[in-house]
């Protein structure tokens, strides 16, 4: 991925968008993922006597690359080609995350603190998730094969575990995978097209992109804020300044140029 075009509706601040210029290139490069800062610090839940959202969509600017990459063994099970890293449409595209990175104060924790990461055909579904410090996360296998996944810190030889999986049904609790804020890669060291993403959070003002480009991040104490989206492939996020009003909702859209 290259460079970002942005541009805010009228319901944003004036001045506080890069208006559709470009900003400098965001080279593509998994070793440096891990590099991307995903804590705040300090967070703190508090009553709130006014709130508002931040939604949009997250668009490719430019044609997009083959949406499959091919299956190298294991064909009968896993098919011959599994789906690529970027799903664009006319409309957007999907499993971009994104977040507020300066907010200090708002809406409770979720309650629910506890996931789902499955393989399926030699496919990790969900490809990207984003979840809150302390979640569990339960692995499951679905395949009738053998699979051992590797988490790590992205960008880094930092394993956090190991996973192999040898019965069909076989799943696997994990509380080690979301102790800290920051980006864990998922890879299978057998099926190397097998792959996914969880983006750990130590606020609750996020969200992943659904399969139009879509997103809505609400109940956020009015103010200005600072919007960062980070897709697989980005060597660091891109950047955006954005004003919630108290009952309303900011309008953003965002373009991501592929290379």
């Amino acid at each position: 991925m290259g460079a970002l075009a942005a541009a805010c509706s009228k319901d944003s601040t004036p001045g506080k968008s890069s208006g559709g210029r470009r900003t400098a290139p965001v080279k593509s490069d998994d070793s440096a993922a891990g590099t991307v800062d995903l804590s705040v610090n300090n967070y703190r839940p508090a009553p709130m006597s006014s709130m508002g959202a931040i939604s949009g969509t997250i668009g490719l600017d430019g044609t997009p690359p083959s949406p499959t990459v091919p299956v190298t063994s294991d064909q009968k099970l896993c098919g011959t080609t599994a789906e690529g890293p970027i799903v664009a449409n006319a409309k957007g595209i999907s499993n971009a995350v994104v977040w507020i990175s300066d907010v200090q104060t708002g809406k409770a924790f979720p309650i629910e603190k506890r996931i789902s990461l499955s393989s399926e055909k030699c496919i990790l579904d969900p490809r990207v998730d984003a979840v809150i410090v302390g979640t569990t996360v339960n692995v499951f296998n679905d395949d009738k094969l053998l699979h051992r996944l590797v988490f790590t810190r992205a960008g880094t030889n930092d394993t956090l575990t190991v996973m192999p999986f040898f019965n069909v049904g076989q799943v696997v609790p994990s509380e080690k995978l979301a102790k800290e804020p920051g980006i864990v890669e998922v890879r299978c060291a057998i099926h190397p097209w097998t792959h996914a993403y969880l983006l750990v959070f130590d606020q609750p003002y996020f969200a992943v992109t659904e399969d139009d480009g879509s997103f809505k991040i609400d109940s956020l104490p009015p103010g200005n804020y600072k919007m960062m989206v980070w897709h697989e492939g980005m060597t660091k996020p891109a950047e955006q300044q954005v004003q919630v009003a108290a009952g309303g909702t900011a309008k953003v859209d965002l373009k991501i140029a592929a290379h």
